[in-house]
């Protein structure tokens, strides 16, 4: 945010970058293209909710993880839905939510590309723990 700071485009309008962890948001979008961000925010030592409409994101954040309501993926489809652009695509930001799956991927490029250019350790998939035993 501090690199934004003061800066604006084409000289005329402010940058304002706002920063958010999941568990802050929430998002309505339409099929109309209409669309409402949520965030909670602290102020004052209140939590308080600003609406906002994103011009595009950034994620820096794991959207599903194990851990308890860990689970955003949600949000990063309403972002889909809203159209809203993303400097990381969504689609990668959905798919890394299943690392089995990213790693087919990854098994794809190996068999692609090779042992020498793409070098993978060796992992095995278990569709559920019965198999395992």
């Amino acid at each position: 945010a501090k690199y934004f700071k003061g800066k604006k485009i084409h000289g005329e309008i402010d940058i304002k970058v706002e920063q958010a962890e999941f568990s802050d948001l929430n998002l309505v979008a339409h099929a109309n293209g209409g669309f409402s961000v949520d965030m909670e925010v602290l102020r004052n030592g209140v939590k308080v909710v600003r609406s906002l409409k994103p011009d595009f994101v950034l994620i820096r954040q794991h959207a599903f993880s194990m851990a308890r309501n860990g689970d955003y993926r949600s949000l990063v489809i309403g972002l889909q839905y809203a159209g809203i652009p993303s400097i990381n695509s969504l689609h990668s930001v959905y798919n890394f939510c299943d690392k089995p799956w990213v790693f087919a991927q990854m098994v794809r490029l190996h068999k692609k590309l090779g042992t020498e250019e793409f070098p993978l350790i060796d992992q095995t998939f278990y569709p559920n723990h019965k198999e395992m035993v």
